[in-house]
């Protein structure tokens, strides 16, 4: 009975293949017609999105969204909802709508500016910009995977830390020649760096973050301290950190990093693993939780959490840490650039200055709310797509970016002029901060998410729990290995 089976089945593909050598002709010219027409279309295609003439399809980043739909249809709709919306601070009127660069921008309609300048760059090489909205984090994460596995993915896709991933995957496409030597010698290092696998750039972000110290200067003064004097060690920040929680007495403390057991807090305490000169992995790409670099940097978390309120600093929800320096219950925190203007917006004086150095450290950061924008490889119109991301870094982009002031251009020749050192002194810290060696989380060869919860409660117990931080560290690092390996 089973060699019948196998014998039916062997007729089954042999009268496919007869059938299929009938429709040919059996002599090859049907075949060769084929293969010359999905030549053309594929040429077609090229040119096409050459020349334009094509919708490419674009997913959602919050900060610079206008909705889901096409973008000449979005953005009319989206100004009544911004004009309309009385919850915003401060609030737009119409007059905020006119924009010259140069001017000053109301941050709540910078998306609305950012989308109509590309879309009208855009529509200019005849290219119609329509955006979807695959949400954020793990949402996202998995409706991308979902789409690569079907082949049925976006023509830019835009993500943060599992980016890195996809292209070490070989699931994006490698920009082209000229876009990656203009990029490599006109961008700061942040907008593409995290990007950069095997010699060649997978990823770009416009307006990326990276960490910067902030401290409320109201607190830093209570304690006798200097509020203008930014602490430029390890051992001059921790110093200020225990002078500001004695001086709280209970009402308020130093403060210094968040290190919840997550994203939030890989994002912030990481940069000072790389100021160390350590890290989560090693240069293959393989968990590196051991490192003598990294076991220094955690002893110094574990003295950082004596200066917060009990279980603040570790606490797995990053809000309720951030909420407290609001609020003037912390002095100290290590965050992104919108810091800045959200401690304005409530009034709060507040210092900024780039991150102290360990005894032997070196300058080095982490990105933070970076948005890097992909080409993938089954994207459907590559050249088209493309295009979007040179208008990200377009002057015109950059100089919308520079003059909302929350983030930081990447564009040399704006974020380096004299203007804007004068006009932005804060923002052009930070940008110097996007130089050198700035890293991206790395993504784990397997079982990803699991790695990094080792990691996270390793991290964790090291700094709530009287354990030998070496033996919690090599722990984790033999439990990754079994994963990894």
């Amino acid at each position: 009975m089973q060699a019948r089976k196998i014998t039916n089945a062997a007729l089954v593909i042999m009268m496919s293949i007869g059938l299929t050598a009938c429709s040919s002709g059996n002599n090859g010219a049907a075949d060769t017609s084929n293969e010359t027409a999905k030549a053309t279309e594929k040429a077609a295609a090229t040119d096409a999105a050459k020349t334009g003439n094509v919708t490419i399809t674009v997913l959602n980043e919050g900060a610079v969204g206008v909705g889901a739909g096409i973008v000449s249809d979005l953005l009319g709709v989206k100004k009544k909802a911004l004009i309309a919306d009385e919850t915003l601070s401060p609030r737009p009127v119409e007059a905020d709508f006119t924009y010259t660069p140069g001017g000053k921008v109301n941050t709540n309609v910078f998306g609305y500016f950012y989308q109509t300048i590309i879309n009208d760059k855009l529509k200019s090489k005849n290219i119609t910009l329509q955006t979807e909205d695959w949400g954020w984090g793990d949402p996202l994460i998995q409706k991308q995977t979902a789409g690569f596995l079907a082949k049925n993915i976006p023509d830019i896709i835009v993500g943060e830390t599992q980016m890195p991933g996809f292209a070490q995957q070989g699931l994006l496409e490698p920009f082209p020649a000229d876009m990656d030597q203009y990029i490599r010698e006109n961008i700061a290092p942040a907008a593409w760096k995290p990007m950069e696998y095997d010699g060649k750039i997978y990823g770009f972000a416009s307006q990326p973050g990276v960490n910067s110290l902030f401290w409320n200067k109201k607190l830093v003064k209570e304690a006798g301290l200097d509020p203008n004097k930014a602490p430029a060690t390890w051992d001059e920040l921790a110093a200020n950190l225990k002078k500001v929680t004695e001086a709280g007495k209970g009402k308020f403390y130093g403060g210094g990093v968040y290190g919840g057991p997550n994203a939030g807090g890989y994002l912030r305490y990481g940069t000072l693993l790389v100021i160390n000169g350590g890290g989560f992995a090693d240069a293959q790409g393989k968990p590196a939780f051991n490192s003598e670099a990294n076991l220094e940097t955690i002893a110094f978390m574990k003295e950082l959490n004596s200066y917060h309120p009990a279980g603040l600093m570790m606490n797995t929800n990053e809000g309720t840490y951030f909420d407290a320096f609001k609020k003037g219950q912390i002095a100290y925190l290590i965050d992104g650039p919108w810091r800045a203007v959200e401690s304005s917006t409530l009034g709060i004086e507040y210092g900024m200055a780039p991150i102290p150095l360990s005894s032997d450290g070196k300058a080095g950061n982490i990105t933070i709310g970076a948005a890097f924008h992909s080409v993938p490889k089954e994207a459907k119109n590559k050249e088209a797509a493309f295009e979007y991301i040179r208008a990200m870094y377009s002057e015109e982009v950059q100089t919308l970016i520079a003059d909302t002031g929350v983030r930081s251009p990447v564009l040399k020749t704006i974020a380096e002029s004299d203007d804007y050192k004068a006009n932005h002194p804060e923002m052009y810290l930070h940008y110097l901060a996007m130089a050198g060696n700035v890293q991206g989380l790395p993504t784990f060869t397997k079982e990803n998410s699991k790695v990094w919860q080792l990691f996270g409660d390793a991290v964790t117990k090291s700094v709530m729990t009287n354990g030998d931080i070496k033996s919690i560290m090599d722990d984790a690092q033999k439990k990754a290995e079994a994963i990894t390996n």
